[in-house]
């Protein structure tokens, strides 16, 4: 039981890493996104059993129990990933990665919009994480992100495209 609430705590940091990543790729925070942060909170409630999770979770939660959500509150909850992330640390710094990765996605999908600008930054992170090319879902990511931006442009129906297999990935309605 113990190890299964260290996983968990884990995945649940690494998400968020991936989310704040993701939410603040196009440089703008909307309502949707702010949601998406209330919503990490109240979902892994249920991990604050123990430290140091406990915490860092009470720390995120104050960061945006303000009702905003600005480039301050993003920097100040990276600061707060950053002091604990040697406390959330994986065996696995593959498994770690698509945890962030996935938070990316949700991040990105947060506003239900997808950007060519956060395009651009998503191939990039799966660039310098090519390690991983053989494991999904980064192979099935980048396989649709490669498409959706193969033309120079983010063209209505890779754009759809895209969404789609996002949504049905972070399974959002």
């Amino acid at each position: 039981m113990e190890e299964n609430i260290i996983t968990q705590t884990q995945i649940a940091f690494h998400n968020l890493n991936g989310l704040v990543n993701g939410i603040s790729m196009d440089g703008r925070i909307t309502k949707s996104e702010f949601d998406a942060m209330k919503s990490w909170c109240q979902t892994h409630d249920g991990l604050c059993e123990k430290e140091p999770f406990l915490t860092f979770h009470e720390e995120v939660r104050n960061i945006i129990k303000t009702g905003q959500l600005g480039s301050e509150e993003i920097y100040e909850i990276k600061k707060v990933l950053e002091k604990y992330a040697p406390k959330f640390e994986e065996s696995d710094p593959s498994k770690a990665s698509l945890h962030f990765l996935q938070g990316i996605c949700y991040g990105i999908m947060a506003d239900g919009d997808i950007n060519k600008y956060e395009l651009n930054l998503l191939k990039k992170w799966l660039d310098d994480h090519e390690q991983l090319k053989d494991t999904y879902p980064f192979n099935e990511i980048a396989e649709h992100v490669e498409i959706a931006i193969s033309h120079g442009k983010l063209d209505q129906e890779n754009y759809l495209s895209l969404q789609k297999y996002f949504r049905e990935f972070l399974k959002i309605e």
